[in-house]
């Protein structure tokens, strides 16, 4: 579609709305408005005085944040609104006429100087606004202090507090607003928020499972901290998987320090290390013996910096600039070691990156701000394989050699500018604005140069004659690619009337590069308090919400991901058959694990076949839509419950589809074509879901003891897994539609704190989830895609090659013989618990302050109205107390998985494998240990100031 009939519908759209909001002017004056933080969202209870014209008021503003003073007279009025944790806000000279209904909003800005920062009282009331949902977890100040400083087991940790996500790739983070991205230190995290305005089409990605970080400002106060913490292996318990385990250990330092450069300019710098003497478990058959195992631990050293120094002037009243600069880099040895893959599979990578960021927020007038955000990021990649022999992988069993991805050095310079406005009328707030995306991608690759022998059984390997060996003739190693995409958005939140609002916005997504440009995004979400009337407390909230949202096709991402991987089309120029051509040799007569096969005769060989890989005429953005429904309920002062039921079902998901196979009739499990001349895997965007989520939330705030905990149940079934995902039968991908990988039954959150005696605060997390499905297979290739994906079928208890199973007696030869083709992802593995702890004590040190501070907490939106689910949330969890003097001590001791419960990963899952039902590793996600032991203990001392 034209862009500029986009533009005009998007502008119909505002004035139609402005037309809405207008207001009919009353007999007498009046001033009213909606008190907002930095971000747009609206404060609750926060304090508003006027003065002038012979009288003063005071008035708190209400559960939209909104505030109004009636019966005025004419003239000129000052206006000041204080509200915890930002700066006082003042404005004079606001005049207002006779019968005038004067609108002023109120922006204030986080109070960055003060040392005591308090979340608990942050939203005390739900409301019918769309930014007011109640499952906008927040947690900020001391209250991160709970959250792991291991970059990655943060991520985890986020994930499971941002709750259960819909579809493949889960939710996304976002820093500073740029989606993507490495996890500052915590240190200079300002504040997270978790599942705020989730049907917002201000945000591309589903808004359940979304986590935003926003980092510390500059302060006119000279303010800073700095830590130490370890973890030596001697206080944690041992892997189980190992019987020797060598000792290890972690180490970290960070610190900061905040300050002015001048009256109007200030400064803020913060710096992380982190020296990981880590361990990757490999539990194999050996390939000397082939009749006992190797179960040993291998190092796997990691080092981490981080810099990030950030500057914030306030160029006049109603304008400040910021720029912040973040610098990553980590250095990783013995990756891709672990379960099956032995040492000599290991890869040293370089990961860096640099993001510079500008933004300047303006305010026009008291109705309007505007937004403008740009990024630069350089990112660099590299990986070294320790060897360059062929890999050997017996499927199931092992896979020793060099490492099959070979070198590889990615460079990324990717762009992105973002220009946002709010504007407010009446009782509706609309925000419009739009994102431009670009990433300029330069990739070196020998991936799969080395070649790969593949053997379908340990049989095969004594004999020495493989299935496959596959390998890639590498005529031009690099790769360059240029990635756009652009969106528009426009949303509007009205406040109809008290106890119901409805926000509804509409966005505008496309990219090059696909045959789909142009994507439209409608998205609705309504609230209603059934009886409310203007300055009561909403006891009920019933909501309800749907929308569009599309996944780009652009770089990896995930939750944990920092979309700085190889883009997908640059992967396909790799492979195109003129930079680089894949050959498959078919039962190869040769197998030689110390020497590459050369290209002239790998090229030349028998059964030799070549592969390319393309990307689908009629590719398009894979699509997420979800509906949900909810109900808040306050059943006691402190004390709330909530249910949300959500359904979500995706079209368009990515799968990798080898879609010239031979022809393969699935009723008799057979070949029934001729192999082609060429293998095509095909990048394809015809991939399905659907998800159905019903989640339970309950939270109270007591005197001395805070919890919030939801219970999901879940059900998730899906024909892919993710973009690599090969079907097993090329011509019908809809044979692997079956439970999912993120279909897992049931989840258990917990969070929960206790102020106990001498200031010491117990804080707790516990996850548990029900295992997780996973794929059986024969361990062969008998549907011609070369992929050994092929399922067994149900057999006859006792017949030949039927192996007995707890899914039934499966038959691992079921060619010609008519069976059943078993469900994908037929498997279950073991359920998961977690309890982490952390006790901490603050001690004050040097001459005493005004006041006590009053601690730090995170809350859930406060503890009214509220669930996990469209109106989620929960209590403020206290996480530490804090004492009345200039300097403080923090100690802090964590435990992770306190109660040594063993989480054991999926098991194997390759019925011809020896080790087929066995579980060769720990288990991943939250319900990872962030050290290679079983129960970590780590110990940490802050000194501030």
């Amino acid at each position: 579609m034209n862009l500029k009939f986009c533009i005009l519908g998007l502008g119909i759209l505002a004035v139609a709305s402005l037309r809405c909001a207008a207001q009919a002017p009353s007999l007498s004056a009046s001033l009213h408005g909606t008190v907002l933080d930095p971000s747009g969202a609206a404060i609750t209870g926060a304090l508003v005085t006027i003065k002038g014209a012979g009288r003063g008021a005071q008035t708190n503003s209400d559960a939209d944040g909104q505030y109004s003073f009636q019966a005025l007279k004419p003239g000129t009025y000052s206006i000041e609104a204080r509200a915890k944790g930002f700066d006082i806000f003042k404005i004079d000279h606001v005049g207002i006429a006779q019968g005038e209904a004067k609108q002023v909003d109120l922006r204030l800005t986080i109070a960055v100087e003060k040392e005591e920062v308090t979340v608990a009282g942050a939203n005390q009331q739900v409301g019918v606004a769309g930014d007011l949902n109640a499952n906008a977890t927040v947690i900020r100040g001391s209250a991160l202090n709970a959250l792991s400083d291991d970059p990655s087991e943060l991520q985890s940790e986020l994930q499971a507090l941002a709750g259960p996500a819909a579809g493949p790739n889960g939710g996304e983070i976002y820093i500073d607003g740029f989606a993507g991205g490495k996890i500052p230190p915590k240190s200079s995290i300002l504040e997270i928020r978790v599942n705020q305005d989730p049907f917002s089409s201000a945000y591309d990605r589903i808004g359940y499972g979304r986590v935003e970080i926003i980092t510390k400002p500059g302060s006119q106060k000279l303010t800073g901290s700095f830590a130490a913490g370890g973890n030596p292996s001697a206080v944690n318990t041992s892997n189980p998987l190992v019987s020797n385990q060598p000792g290890y250990y972690q180490y970290t330092i960070t610190g900061d320090i905040s300050g002015p450069i001048s009256k109007n300019a200030a400064y803020y710098l913060d710096g992380f290390r982190m020296i990981f003497q880590n361990q990757n478990m490999v539990d194999a058959l050996n390939p000397d013996t082939l009749t006992s195992n190797i179960i040993e631990a291998v190092p796997a050293p990691v080092d981490t910096i981080s810099i990030n120094p950030r500057i914030d002037v306030q160029l006049s009243a109603a304008n400040t600039l910021s720029l912040r600069d973040s610098f990553y880099r980590t250095r990783l040895a013995g990756q891709d070691v672990g379960a099956l893959n032995l040492p000599s599979q290991a890869a040293s990578i370089l990961s860096e990156e640099n993001a510079l960021q500008l933004s300047d927020t303006y305010l026009a007038n008291a109705h309007l701000v505007n937004e403008t955000h740009f990024q630069w990021s350089h990112i660099i990649n590299n990986q070294e394989p320790a060897g360059t022999t062929p890999a050997v992988n017996v499927q199931g069993a092992f896979t020793y050699g060099g490492n099959s991805d070979s070198a590889e050095r990615d460079t990324q310079n990717n762009f992105e500018l973002q220009n946002y406005s709010t504007a407010t009328t009446g009782n509706q707030t609309l925000r419009f604005g739009t994102r431009l995306r670009l990433y300029n991608d330069t990739s070196f690759s020998t991936a799969r140069q080395n070649g790969t022998y593949t053997f379908d059984s340990v049989a095969a390997y004594q004999a020495g004659t493989p299935s496959q060996y596959l390998a890639t003739v590498v005529d031009n190693p690099l790769a360059s690619v240029k990635l756009f995409d652009g969106a528009l958005y426009f949303q509007d939140d009205w406040k109809v009337r008290p106890g119901f609002g409805i926000g509804a916005g509409l966005r505008l997504e496309g990219q090059n590069r696909i045959h789909d440009h142009t994507d439209w995004a409608p998205r609705v979400a309504v609230a209603y308090s059934p009886r409310l009337h203007a300055g009561q407390a909403p006891k009920i909230i019933i909501r309800a919400g749907y929308g569009w949202f599309y996944n780009r096709f652009t770089v990896p991402n995930s939750f944990a991901g920092s979309n700085s991987g190889t883009p997908y089309i640059a992967q396909a120029i790799h492979h195109n058959g003129i930079n680089q051509t894949g050959y498959i040799v078919q039962n190869p007569t040769f197998f030689d694990p110390t020497t590459t096969v050369p290209p002239s005769e790998l090229m030349s060989a028998a059964n030799s076949t070549r592969s390319i890989q393309t990307i689908d005429n009629h590719f398009h953005a894979a699509l997420d839509m979800q509906t949900g429904l909810g109900i808040d309920r306050q059943i006691a002062k402190g004390i709330t419950a909530n249910v949300t039921y959500l359904f979500t079902q995706g079209v368009h998901h990515y799968l990798m589809n080898c879609v010239n196979a031979p022809a393969f009739d699935v009723s008799t499990y057979t070949i029934t074509g001729s192999a082609p001349a060429e293998f095509n895997y095909q990048l394809q965007s015809g991939g399905f879901y659907r998800q159905n989520q019903l989640i339970f939330t309950a939270s109270a705030q007591l005197k001395r003891f805070v919890f919030s905990g939801n219970y999901l149940i879940n059900q998730a079934r899906s024909d892919t897994e993710s973009v690599g995902y090969v079907p097993s039968v090329a011509a019908k991908p809809g044979v692997d539609y079956g439970r999912a990988t993120f279909g897992y039954r049931q989840r258990l959150t917990f969070l929960n704190s206790y102020s106990g005696p001498w200031g010491i605060v117990y804080a707790s997390m516990l996850i548990a989830q029900s295992g997780t499905p996973y794929n059986l297979t024969i361990g062969n290739d008998l549907t011609g895609n070369n992929q050994f994906n092929a399922r067994p079928t149900f057999g006859t208890c006792g017949a030949q090659d039927v192996v007995s199973t707890a899914y039934g007696c499966l038959d691992t030869d079921p060619q010609g013989k008519g069976e059943t083709m078993i469900p994908f992802d037929i498997g279950t593995g073991p359920a998961n618990f977690v309890y982490h702890l952390r006790l901490s004590k603050v001690i004050g040190v040097g001459p005493r302050t005004k006041a006590a501070g009053q601690g730090q907490t995170f809350t859930a939106n406060g503890n009214s109205v509220s669930g996990r689910g469209i109106g989620n949330g929960g209590a403020a969890v206290k996480l530490d107390q804090t004492a009345p003097r200039r300097f403080n001590l923090t100690f802090v001791i964590g435990v992770s998985n306190a109660f040594n419960v063993v989480n054991l990963g999926t098991p194997n899952g390759v019925l011809l494998s020896p080790l087929y039902g066995k579980t060769q590793s720990l288990a991943s996600g939250p319900f990872a240990n962030p050290t290679p032991g079983n129960r970590a203990i780590n110990f940490q001392t802050t000194f501030s100031f």
